[in-house]
């Protein structure tokens, strides 16, 4: 079951729906939207009271409030909608992980049958070299990752495939008073004061990010900008751990006198001499540390990015922190 809370009638505008508008990538697309009168939001919320602003302010959003497990209770809905961006997602190792980012996402696609693109968040977590699916994922990867996995094998089967553009986000930042931290900024934001001593290792692994900001433009040129591809890695330019540290002493007036070497081998070690069990996927994770894509930034759109460096992106951390 589910109620919408209905405050738009301009039949000229086109309809919007958005999954996962509660989250931090969800809260920054929404500032692209809710002040344009061309669009009608149709927002799927559990609970209104997680959105970081009163809705009532804006005239047109639309709540349905529902969750995935019900999408099909929306089948008129969202046979209606112009445009489809689907971010919400479980987590965790459960059946309802399954049933929510496998099943019920392809009964939400099935029912976008006049939508004209349809934008999909996996993660870059199922991918390795060359932007594919590696088999390691969907063998042995966490529950999440494996469902994320199965998710898109069976895109192709699914009667909106063609209309459907999967983005594969690498590591999302963001964050503020106003929109809800990422799981991983909310994490380092309460442990800058633990920098002291991390800035003396120096890990062998190697990544992508984008500020969730950035990521809202990202969504944007999906759904509207001519494409060529119909999969998406989504980061700036590939950044080291040394960068990392290095980056952070310049933004936080910390020295690094020098750097202890952090190898995966050591990494093996410190878990057999603390008996800390690893799973396959971990393993794994720890021997493959290096998450290199071929990615593409607002740039590649034509948009400006935000928060295109790792010193932009410290620098806006450190005012949320308040360090």
């Amino acid at each position: 079951m589910y109620w919408a809370l209905c405050t738009y009638h301009n039949a000229m505008a086109e309809k919007l729906f958005i999954t996962g508008s509660a989250g931090c990538i969800g809260h920054y697309l929404l500032d692209r939207f809710v002040d344009n009168p061309a669009y009608e939001l149709h927002l799927l919320l559990r609970e209104k009271s997680r959105l970081k602003f009163d809705a009532k302010l804006f005239s047109n959003i639309i709540i349905h409030r529902c969750d995935m497990s019900d999408i099909e209770t929306l089948a008129d809905v969202l046979s209606e909608m112009d445009y489809v961006v689907h971010i919400a997602t479980s987590w965790g190792d459960s059946e309802q992980v399954w049933i929510s980012n496998v099943d019920k996402t392809l009964a939400l696609f099935a029912l976008c049958t006049r939508a004209k693109r349809i934008v999909y968040f996996s993660t870059a977590s199922i991918l390795g070299p060359g932007n594919l699916p590696i088999a390691a994922a969907g063998e042995f990867g966490s529950g999440y990752v494996r469902s994320k996995y199965k998710a898109y094998s069976l895109l192709p089967e699914s009667p909106a495939y063609e209309r459907i553009v999967t983005v594969f986000p690498t590591m999302v930042f963001g964050g503020d008073k106003t929109h809800p931290y990422s799981h991983i900024s909310e994490g380092v934001v309460p442990n800058i004061r633990y920098l002291k001593w991390l800035r003396f290792f120096d890990v062998d692994v190697s990544f992508h990010f984008m500020h969730a900001v950035d990521l809202a433009t990202m969504v944007e040129a999906m759904l509207f900008k001519p494409l060529d591809k119909k999969a998406y890695v989504l980061g700036h330019p590939v950044v080291t751990a040394r960068e990392v540290f290095r980056t952070l002493g310049q933004v936080f007036g910390v020295s690094i006198p020098f750097h202890i070497r952090i190898t995966s081998q050591f990494v093996f070690m410190l878990c057999k001499f603390f008996r800390i069990k690893l799973g396959t996927w971990e393993k794994y994770l720890i021997e493959n540390p290096h998450f290199e894509y071929d990615v593409v930034r607002p740039e590649d759109f034509g948009y400006v990015s935000a928060l295109p460096t790792l010193k932009t992106l410290l620098v806006d951390i450190k005012e949320q922190a308040g360090a």
